[in-house]
């Protein structure tokens, strides 16, 4: 009896040993195939929207404090410090993730021998048309709906849909002061990208429609 029990130990034990075995060597090979997998990159839609919400609602709070007094012209002056804040937060955003998009690119190389001055405003084009097409891709997973210049450096970006105003309600005085808001973010961006590459400019953005679609609106670049 003693030796039956202690079969009975012993074979428990290799089983125990077996299954502990099979099932580590499969947790690492589910590692090792999540390692190799290509992951996410990208957040939803409405993640991002709530991330910037949260973010103007930071900027704001912490503007309000900086004004110390509830009265309207320091209102006024701590939403121009939250919209100047945000827009320096998207510049940032901008610059460095120029940084990794345009790594391998070269601008102006079309340009060589031409008139000095248009090779600039060829590079200048080449630049803006990269901000249309791989840069918007990007960040709002489609290209700029309309480009349109005055090859003055003046540069009209026209995005008849932007991802992140989509579910803001149309005329609501609300919606559009939180929409010119947001949009200070993605101004910095396009500002922040265009530093990357030697442009220095100045960014504004317009509503196309006024007050029936907040998601239609152009970016106006004034290369310095």
């Amino acid at each position: 009896e003693t030796s039956c029990r202690s079969y009975r130990g012993t074979k428990l034990q290799i089983i125990i040993y077996v299954v502990t075995s099979l099932s580590l060597e499969a947790k690492m090979a589910g590692q090792k195939q999540e390692s190799t997998e290509e992951r996410p990159t990208h957040v939803s839609d409405p993640a991002m929207e709530f991330l910037l919400t949260e973010v103007l609602r930071w900027v704001e709070k912490s503007c309000q404090k900086q004004a110390k007094e509830s009265d309207e012209e320091s209102n006024i002056f701590a939403a121009e410090m939250a919209a100047s804040k945000l827009e320096r937060m998207g510049y940032s955003v901008g610059y460095r993730l120029c940084e990794r998009l345009a790594q391998n690119k070269t601008f102006g190389a079309a340009a060589a021998g031409k008139d000095p001055a248009q090779a600039v405003a060829a590079s200048q084009l080449e630049a803006v048309k990269f901000l249309c097409k791989e840069f918007w891709m990007e960040v709002f997973r489609k290209q700029i709906d309309k480009l349109q210049t005055n090859h003055r450096g003046v540069f009209v970006l026209k995005d008849m849909d932007l991802r992140w105003l989509t579910r803001l309600p149309p005329n609501q005085e609300s919606a559009r002061v939180a929409a010119i808001q947001m949009l200070a973010f993605p101004c910095g961006l396009v500002r922040g990208a265009l530093a990357n590459l030697g442009i220095p400019a100045v960014v504004s953005c317009d509503f196309l429609a006024d007050g029936t679609n907040m998601s239609a609106c152009s970016f106006n670049i004034k290369i310095k």
